[in-house]
């Protein structure tokens, strides 16, 4: 075993420790003498009463002197005096001689269960809710009840006080010890006690309420979390169920609202352990909760629900409390045990909070289980509905961790993940590079190859044609010429087709037109260059397309230049809708197409010219003959 270990279990037991003597504390503060609770010196504290029983009926005035009225001493809980009475009881009791001088007399009640009235001198001076059947439910509620000073007789001194309880059996109804004073000395004490017990309670429902709500929806959304909706069900009972402590008028009978309340305590009592069982198994490997365990406890849920349900009065309802609260307490001892032996298995912050809340829990719970079995006692302040409180915070933190771990995992993994798909990413980009350097390279090698096979079939057969002009005798020195400029004309055509920088037909052509114009003016014949300045969308020829066009142009203008006799030949360059209009026209005599072109003609230009994606449309006129074209205009998709 490590130092560090031990070190851990050993903050776990001094955190226990601790948690053992704050709620020691709390117990020892809750079991005060209820006569010590009001610390003004004017105030009275009332041990002592007489006693008369008036009934189930409700009296409609306090009963007579003469009546069979007994001594009791207060507080006087009914479950030990009288444990199956149910009705009304009234508690005489003689004012001070000082009450005559009090500017605002009131009464204050710490329990009085299940409700209380207040009769001064034979006159109703106050009380809260129904007295009447449905009673009121303020047996948790600690009532302050002003006094009408006009009731107050101060001429004798002599004052009556009658309260008047209405209650029901195994209900701890009774009438703790009652105070006597200035409404203004016991106003400090009623609000303390009723923020315990009431307001209190209810800000414990609504957090409860909402730790449920985060729980369940954490839980149902992730598998991994499924332990924690057996806590969020087990929350969701435990904060209906301390309603109990809140609601004074119920909107359903009493009866069946107090049954349903001890219900939902024999509910939550099974839902929770069944949690503690998964999670001990989620956090201390290797363990395994008895597998009857759930079962065990949700038949227990079921037949504790039945029973009271089952029952019609108050009696019946109590008879087999004891039993059914028996079981539920071992349950509740099981599970927090359970829970507290984790943090010595697995010594971690988390988990030494849960035990904690555990111990907290559970001696609260042994503490009000010892009050309410005390039969001799009324009045103290049940811890409970606050015990859970701890427990149930440090149980959603567990699970805020292990979800905030789930998303920490989640986020590094994807990542982790991110990280290999830029990886993947860069190594396709390269991949692809790769790829487009070698489709490139494949494409030059294919331009080399095309334009070595054009070379092969224009230049070489100019040059052909050229050497056996040479070889001829008597060959004129301008045939040779032309001969040779033909070739030279062939291999700058070769060359600009392959020039990257331009390869739209304005700059092609624009080249084509600066190179043959010295033929032109030498020919006497004027070559007219006309573009249109409206021309756009201009398409980008590859090197292939290139050389098409160019070859295509240049036979036009030199068989123009040939055989025309022309005197003006215009090259014209627009936009049309379709594309660039392309028009080459002459004023001469004009020339067959399918002729000239060294015996291909149209034909060979034609083929050409389906290589650009177009057709080359031809026009005689009375002087001259016009040839058009028009390259279809660049696609959206087709980059630039």
């Amino acid at each position: 075993m490590s130092t560090a270990y031990q070190t851990a279990r050993l903050r776990a037991a001094t955190a226990l420790a601790l948690c053992m003597v704050l709620v020691f504390v709390l117990i020892v503060v809750s079991h005060r003498n209820p006569a010590d609770e009001v610390k003004a010196a004017g105030a009275y504290s009332v041990l002592r009463a007489q006693v008369v029983e008036a009934g189930r009926d409700y009296p409609d005035r306090p009963p007579p002197a003469d009546n069979a009225w007994k001594p009791a001493s207060l507080p006087d809980n009914w479950d030990g005096q009288r444990p199956d009475y149910e009705g009304y009881i009234w508690y005489g009791i003689v004012m001070p001689e000082a009450a005559t001088r009090w500017q605002r007399p009131a009464l204050y009640l710490p329990a009085a269960g299940m409700n209380a009235e207040v009769w001064l001198n034979g006159h109703r001076s106050g009380g809260a809710g129904r007295m009447r059947s449905p009673v009121s439910r303020h047996f948790y509620t600690p009532q302050l009840i002003e006094l009408s000073p006009g009731l107050v007789n101060a001429a004798t001194g002599t004052n009556e006080l009658w309260i008047l309880v209405a209650g029901h059996p195994g209900y701890r109804c009774g009438l703790a010890p009652v105070w006597l004073g200035e409404h203004d000395d016991l106003q400090g004490a009623w609000r303390q006690r009723r923020f315990w017990q009431t307001e209190g309670n209810a800000a414990t429902i609504v957090i409860n309420l909402s730790i449920a709500v985060f729980v369940l929806l954490v839980g149902w959304r992730d598998p991994a979390h499924s332990a924690y909706r057996w806590f969020g069900a087990a929350a969701v009972v435990w904060a209906l169920r301390n309603l109990n402590y809140w609601v004074t008028n119920p909107f359903i009978p009493d009866l069946l609202f107090a049954e349903l309340c001890v219900s939902g305590a024999a509910w939550f009592v099974a839902l929770f352990s069944i949690f503690a069982m998964r999670f001990a198994e989620m956090h201390q490997r290797g363990y395994q909760g008895p597998r009857w365990l759930q079962a065990g406890a949700l038949t227990y849920a079921v037949i504790a629900t039945l029973y009271f349900l089952s029952s019609d009065n108050y009696a019946r309802a109590n008879a087999g409390f004891a039993l059914l609260a028996a079981i539920g307490v071992g349950l509740t001892i099981w599970s927090m045990v359970r829970l507290v032996s984790l943090a010595f298995v697995r010594p971690t912050t988390h988990l030494i909070a849960v035990a904690c809340g555990a111990m907290i829990y559970l001696l609260l719970l042994l503490n009000d289980y010892a009050i309410g079995i005390n039969s001799a006692s009324l009045g103290e302040i049940f811890m409970r509905q606050y015990a859970a409180l701890p427990l149930f915070v440090a149980i959603t933190a567990t699970l805020a961790k292990r979800y905030g771990d789930a998303m920490r995992r989640t986020r590094e993994l994807a990542a982790s993940l991110q990280s290999q798909v830029e990886a993947q990413r860069r190594q396709l980009e390269h991949s692809y590079e790769q790829l487009r350097d070698a489709e490139r390279e494949q494409a030059r090698a294919q331009e080399r190859a095309r334009v070595m096979g054009d070379l092969h079939d224009g230049l070489g057969m100019h040059l052909a044609t050229a050497l056996r002009q040479v070889r001829m005798d008597g060959l004129p020195r301008d045939q040779l010429a032309s001969s040779l400029q033909d070739c030279l004309d062939e291999l700058r055509v070769a060359v600009d087709s392959l020039d990257e920088q331009e390869r739209d037909p304005l700059s092609l052509l624009g080249s084509l037109r600066y190179r043959m114009a010295p033929r032109f003016e030498a020919l006497g014949v004027r070559l007219d260059w006309q573009v249109a300045a409206d021309l756009h969308d201009l398409p980008v020829l590859d090197p292939s397309q290139a050389l098409h066009l160019l070859r295509i142009v240049q036979e036009i203008l030199g068989n123009a230049l040939k055989h025309s006799q022309a005197t003006v030949v215009t090259l014209s360059l627009s936009s049309t809708a379709q594309g660039t209009l392309i028009r080459i026209s002459d004023n001469g005599r004009g020339f067959d197409p399918h002729a000239v072109a060294k015996g291909r003609g149209l034909g060979h230009l034609q083929s050409r010219a389906q290589h650009l994606g177009s057709r080359l449309e031809w026009q005689r006129h009375e002087r001259g003959i016009t040839l058009s074209m028009v390259l279809p205009a660049p696609s959206a998709e087709t980059p630039t």
